[in-house]
């Protein structure tokens, strides 16, 4: 028996579990990543951080110690991925960070006063069926704009456009980006076949056939009057879209958004302004802690997640949309700044300044 035991503990280490640690990460300015146009950059009091999370393998010699740690979640393979290869589920990740900074700069700009139209451009790929007709034609985060010339502005349109073909038929897609999903370039696909109601189908391979609900979304186009480059640092996921937002707000409103402190935010944004739910909020909350912000605004409903991992040096506000965001910095004396006026800043541009004394990541 004894030595059963010392050869599991020696062989421990090299055995790797169904689960990944999910454990604090960074917390980091989000000035810093932001470049605006020349003649927009100010000045700017305090610091706006996003947070996110690590995501580590376990190993059997991981496994007590992750289960004892207040702060690291253990979570199965499949609920973390949804059962995609690790390569779709990370490429997934930079697809949503992506949209997330298209949508954080329209909210800010139109929060700004700003007119930032927006129009339905096509469909991201979120998912490829493995082995399908699109396996080896596109990849995630492709943008469909249309097939054999129609317009494919959205999931329904597209899905009718492939059923009016044959199993067997060879379309041509436009296939843009999502930053830049017009003109795009030619895909020649050949349709699979795949049985539905007893019918065979065509089928080009974005999701579960199955299922009859493709996994992809309508990608929406912006006209920005101008731009603001986000570089997302080899971040993934959406939850950097509040930060984003506000971090460009306090960039071109007057730099006093957070009146002086470091705040820190987590949260997605949609081009309505609503603020989205995300993951990991416990362990975010550990990594705002060390970076000594004194306030997180985290999205409403993840409230009660934040508060008993924050101490007394920080404050937690609980927000469903960027409105609610303004009024709780405010409350701690930050200014929002005028709207918008004028035309928009000329071309070139430099990064924002950023005061860095707060973040033990600088």
């Amino acid at each position: 028996m004894l030595v059963l035991v010392l050869a599991l503990v020696i062989i421990s280490p090299f055995i790797t579990l169904p689960y990944y640690a999910v454990v604090p990460g960074q917390a980091q300015s989000v000035q810093s990543l932001l470049h605006v146009p020349r003649g927009a950059a100010t000045h700017v009091d305090g610091n706006v951080l996003l947070t996110d999370v690590g995501v580590n393998d376990v190993r059997l010699s991981d496994w007590i110690p992750d289960k004892l740690n207040s702060s690291t979640d253990l979570v199965k393979q499949v609920d973390l991925t949804g059962g995609l290869p690790v390569s779709e589920f990370e490429a997934q990740g930079t697809v949503d960070m992506e949209e997330s900074q298209l949508t954080a700069n329209a909210v800010a700009l139109r929060q700004l006063g700003y007119v930032v139209p927006e129009r339905d451009a096509g469909v991201t790929v979120y998912v490829i069926a493995p082995g399908s007709p699109a396996w080896t034609s596109l990849k995630i985060g492709d943008v469909i704009t249309s097939i054999d010339g129609t317009p494919t502005t959205n999931p329904e349109a597209l899905y009718d456009a492939i059923q009016a073909h044959h199993p067997g038929d060879r379309v041509t897609l436009m296939v843009g980006s999502i930053a830049h999903p017009t003109p795009g370039h030619e895909v020649t696909v050949r349709l699979g076949s795949v049985k539905e109601d007893g019918h065979e189908v065509a089928f080009l391979g974005l999701g579960v056939p199955s299922s009859g609900i493709p996994s992809m979304g309508t990608q929406p186009s912006y006209q920005f009057p101008f731009e603001v480059q986000i570089n997302s640092d080899n971040i993934g996921g959406p939850s950097a879209g509040l930060a984003f937002t506000l971090g460009i707000l306090n960039s071109l409103s007057g730099g006093h958004l957070t009146g002086g402190r470091t705040v820190a935010a987590t949260g997605t944004i949609r081009p309505d302004g609503t603020v989205g739910d995300v993951g990991g909020v416990p362990q975010k909350t550990v990594a705002v802690e060390r970076a000594h912000a004194s306030v997180f605004l985290v999205p409403a409903d993840e409230l009660s997640e934040a508060q008993p991992l924050a101490g007394p040096g920080l404050r937690v506000f609980g927000v469903r949309n960027l409105t609610d965001a303004l009024k709780d910095l405010e409350q701690i004396g930050g200014q929002p700044g005028p709207a918008a006026k004028g035309p928009p800043p000329g071309p070139g541009g430099h990064s924002v300044p950023t005061d860095w004394q707060d973040s033990p990541w600088s």
